[in-house]
């Protein structure tokens, strides 16, 4: 009778995970090979109100990169076409879902119908290490209750206007700029949330509007920070296996 017990445990455990499983897939998923030829990105985007994505003419390496909230650097292995196929989608739950959980729900379709395999490693890459500059930090530390948030983040105008970040975060968004290649580490010792404003002059932006420092000089003039290049322990996403055309619809 224990046994019988143990193995009735067993199953309506595995019945659960299932029904998580089940939960975290979208209600209604449309995926097309888009065969325009044209570079840009449309539709509304990953992720949005709701959780869910809508998306014109995307590489599967930005897909990955949105599902398992990493950058490209990050993604081991894969064939070649992870970036030179592209693919609409259309995904929506049944009901609003948070961020977090979008994310989940877009790594099953990944399953689904990529039948994507991964798993994770840590590798030595090359990483930039954000570290305080000679000078000192300045930046303004936020109460503890206080708000937080940012209120502008834009890689075309070179600003990052925020009320309440911390030294990971802004990590995670100088990597994000387009400007940084590698990923960064924060490695200033630096705890709590801060609130700045960084103004730099994307190289983009071409030489005309190019009036401002460039993000390393405006990190240090600014904010008393610096980055430094070097090598690093970072997390890595190793794709195992993937198949080209998506199955179904």
């Amino acid at each position: 009778m224990r046994g019988m017990l143990a193995i009735t445990g067993a199953c309506w455990l595995a019945t659960l995970a299932a029904q998580a499983l089940c939960a975290q897939s979208f209600d209604v998923a449309s995926v097309k090979p888009n065969t325009t030829g044209g570079n840009s990105i449309g539709g509304r985007g990953i992720c949005f109100g709701g959780g869910g994505i809508s998306v014109r003419n995307m590489p599967l390496t930005l897909l990955i990169e949105q599902a398992f909230d990493i950058r490209e650097p990050q993604i081991a292995g894969g064939p070649a076409w992870l970036n030179s196929e592209r693919f609409d989608i259309e995904a929506k739950p049944e009901s609003r879902v948070a961020r977090d959980q979008c994310q989940l729900m877009l790594r099953q379709l990944l399953a689904d119908r990529f039948h994507l395999v991964t798993h994770r490693e840590t590798r030595q890459l090359p990483v930039y290490r954000l570290l305080i500059a000679r000078s000192g930090p300045k930046l303004r530390k936020v109460e503890p209750g206080a708000p937080l948030g940012i209120r502008q983040f834009s890689n075309s105008t070179g600003l990052i206007d925020t009320r309440g970040t911390s030294m990971p975060q802004l990590a995670g968004m100088l990597a994000m700029t387009g400007e940084v290649e590698n990923l960064v580490q924060d490695a200033t010792g630096l705890e709590g949330y801060y609130e700045f404003q960084l103004k730099w002059s994307p190289p983009a932006a071409g030489a005309e509007f190019a009036t401002g420092p460039s993000l390393f000089t405006a990190l240090q003039e600014q904010l008393g920070l610096r980055l430094e290049a070097g090598k690093g322990s970072v997390e890595v996403l190793v794709i195992d296996r993937i198949q080209k055309a998506p199955s179904g619809n």
